[in-house]
């Protein structure tokens, strides 16, 4: 390998960018200087180890970014049965009135 993740350029990420994702995927060791990831601690100037559990971090933040989504939408939706019920009680009561 010529030279570490650190030391290239954007030119080099554009024209190598097959070879970044090999590298980076998945993360295992951080630059402490730049903050890059890469899998091997050989690709990085100053390399420092992730936590073992980065990828169920990950996961973690993806699954609570889903029932987050979930959530919003379950809230909206309530909004609106909340809103049609109302309208169905008016409805009703002009209805007896």
């Amino acid at each position: 390998m010529a030279k570490s993740l650190c030391k290239w350029r954007r030119g080099d990420v554009d024209a190598e960018l097959e070879l970044l994702a090999t590298i980076v995927s998945p993360p295992c060791v951080a630059c402490s200087k730049c903050a890059r990831v890469a899998r091997d601690k050989s690709y990085l100037c100053r390399p420092t180890p992730l936590p073992a559990s980065s990828e169920s971090v990950t996961k973690k933040v993806k699954k609570k970014a889903k029932d987050e989504k979930l959530t919003k939408k379950a809230l909206k939706k309530g909004k609106k049965t909340a809103k049609s019920k109302k309208e169905k009680k008016k409805a009703k009561a002009s209805k007896n009135a």
